[in-house]
This record gives C-alpha cells, structure tokens and sequence, in this order.
C-alpha cells in the first residue's frame, strides 16, 4: 500500500518545507522531497493537504483520560475510548498514566492497562507513566492523599511485575525514605525517572540524578516556587540540563509569559509539551473524578471543589497553538515540544517525531487554527 501526502506546510522539529510530497510505503516514510523530484508511483493514494499544516505525529508522556474515559476506569472499553479520543487529536504515541489507588486495586490498573498495551500493538498506547504512588503528601496536588505509597523496593517490585514491564515512566518525589533505592530499580530497568509531586532539596534532587532522575513531571506544579536561599525542584530543572521538563501549556497551569521565559531558559530542546488531561478532556461542562475524588470543569479547567487544579482538558494540538501564539514560541520548536522531544525521552526517536525517510508515517495534518482534521498512524487514516 503507497500513500502520497502532497502540497501542505511540512513542519518539522527544525525545518519548514512547503509544496512537498511524503511518499508512504508499507507504513515507512520513503520519500520526502519537493513536487517535481518525487516520482509518485501509479496506484497510489493521494492526499491533497494543501492550505493545511502537516507535522510529525505527537507523542503525549502524560494523559489520564478524556473523552469521557480514564485509564483508570475498571474497563478495558475506557482504554480504547481514551485512546481513539487522542488519537483523533494528533497523538500517536502515548503514555496511558495512571494515579496512586489502594494496592489491590492499582495493581489491577496497571495488568488492564498493560494486557491492553501488549494485545493492541497497533495502537497508539506506547506505554504506561506511573505517576506515584510515591508521591509527597505535601505536595499531592489532585492525588488522593489516602492513597499515597511510602517508598520500598518491594512495592516497586510489585508495581514493575503488574505493567508486565510497561511501566515507560514514572513519577516520584525523591525526598521520602526509600525512594533513592527505588528510583535505582526503576532505572535498571529502563523506566524513565521523574521528579515530581516533590518538595526535594537542591541537594536532594542531586542524589536522585545521581540515582537515575531525568526527567520532571509538570513543571511549577506540585512543587515549590523558587526560592533564592533555599533551592528545590524548580531550580534544579531550570539549571540541570540532565533534567528534561514537562509543560502543561494550558494557560492555567502556567502563565504565558512563565511559558516564554521557560523556552529562554531551557531551550525547546528541554521541554516536552504534555496534557495532563483527565476525562472531562472534550466533554461538557459538570462534574467528573479523578481519584475517587470529585473534580468540576467549568471553561475548560478541571479542578477540586477547594480550587486546586486537578489535570486539563488539553489535547496537543491545543497545546501547540497556545505556545507559539501567546508563549511566542517558533512553530518548529512548538512542534519539536510535542514531537520529537517526548521520543527522545522514550528512546524511540530513531522511529518516531519527525517526518523523514525511513521514519513511521505517523502524521498530523492541521488547519490554520491547528485544529486536526486527519492522523495518520504508520500510514493509515485514523
């Protein structure tokens, strides 16, 4: 099966091409290039995107749910829901998070999830990012504090055992006792550690990159603000470059000038532009949950009945407009947030995040107001 995707604004992490062609094979990218120097093969399907933008597929690190479905509903439908629901919104690699639940009842989440992942290969659920459950209570944000875990390498163990090694990332505040041994397990195994939900010290944060961190959920949220005589998080992520940082570039969770002064700071190359989004995400105004616990959306904010923010309503190509349009980002490094940056993180940049010869033909295609009219995953409409 040949596939040709002509004219459009090919924008990648680094380059804009206009008038071009992407020559799809078999689900592989096999020719980029200008009109008149690609030969387009007879038989193939051809997709005329002119007047719209085409980027490389999104690849989301941390989603909870939309769609009117979570990830951690007790139903496999949810998954499929949830999943179809991003998809549709241009991501075509994501991250299925789940939150800290009572014992039983997580480990019953992450073998759901993961039986999903591992029978649905097709899919866009690359993994799972486990956001806790060794989380500060201090610092739980939209967590259930009831629900917390104290760090062990035995309850890690357990958790590692249920995703049937899925677990791609996961969230964890480095300060508790036990988490050090933890972060090191996880990092054995190749699971991206991140820092989050988190009052560590400067020099705390130090230890757990020592240990294996790389990563950190969420910036300015769930933890403290920057302070000039007693650094935490937030300083560690803007000055360590071992830390790579996640956006919710939702213009609630984070100011738009914050936005811009974080590309200054961190460089596109730092950031991964993420969701956070819950299952009120494309649904209507009312009451939903997240954790066993009741949260409202009113004018796209999900939140707490005391006002604390619980997740968004965001998808990424929202996320891409809000960026470049109010945090004054260039619309490849907004790309490359949402993109590449996140299959860095994951190991999968070689396939994944950019549109090139020999990558997956994982494509969005966008109007001028970056609304997605058609995915493609490994070539096919979805």
């Amino acid at each position: 099966m040949k596939t040709a995707v002509i004219q459009g604004k090919i924008v990648t992490p680094f380059r804009t091409l206009e008038n071009s062609v992407i020559l799809i094979e078999d689900g592989i990218i096999s020719q980029l290039g200008r009109i008149p120097d690609v030969e387009i093969p007879d038989g193939t399907e051809i997709i005329d995107c002119s007047g719209f933008i085409i980027t490389p597929g999104f690849v989301d690190l941390l989603c909870h749910g939309g769609g009117g479905a979570s990830f951690a509903d007790e139903s496999t439908d949810s998954i499929k829901i949830a999943s179809e629901y991003f998809l549709k919104h241009g991501s075509t690699t994501l991250l299925a998070s789940l939150h800290a639940k009572p014992h039983r009842l997580l480990l019953n989440d992450l073998r759901r999830v993961s039986d999903y992942i591992l029978e649905h290969p097709e899919s866009n659920l690359y993994g799972i990012h486990m956001e806790g459950p060794f989380l500060n209570k201090e610092f739980k944000g939209a967590m259930n504090e009831d629900y917390l875990w104290i760090p062990s390498k035995k309850l890690w163990d357990d958790l590692w055992e249920a995703s049937q090694g899925t677990i791609k990332l996961m969230t964890i505040a480095p300060e508790l006792p036990g988490a050090l041994d933890v972060i090191r397990e996880a990092a054995k195994k190749g699971v991206v550690v991140s820092i989050g939900h988190s009052m560590a010290t400067y020099a705390e944060i130090e230890a757990a990159i020592d240990n294996g961190a790389a990563h950190v959920t969420h910036i300015f949220n769930a933890m403290k603000p920057l302070h000039h005589r007693n650094p935490g998080v937030l300083l560690s992520s803007l000055l360590r470059n071992e830390l790579k940082i996640e956006l919710i570039a939702d213009t609630f969770h984070v100011h738009n000038a914050v936005m811009e002064l974080l590309l200054k700071l961190k460089g596109s190359d730092g950031i991964i532009l993420i969701t956070d989004s819950i299952k009120a995400g494309g649904m209507h105004e009312g009451e939903y949950d997240f954790a066993d616990q009741k949260v409202i959306m009113k004018d796209k904010k999900a939140f707490l009945p005391d006002g604390t923010l619980a997740g968004s309503t965001l998808t990424l190509n929202t996320a891409i407009r809000n960026i470049t349009r109010l945090g004054n980002a260039k619309i490849n490094d907004a790309v490359r947030m949402a993109s590449l940056n996140g299959a860095k993180v994951l190991g999968i940049s070689r396939q994944k995040g950019v549109i090139a010869v020999g990558k997956d033909a994982d494509i969005v295609v966008m109007d001028s107001e970056f609304n997605v009219v058609m995915t493609l995953l490994k070539g096919n409409k979805v």
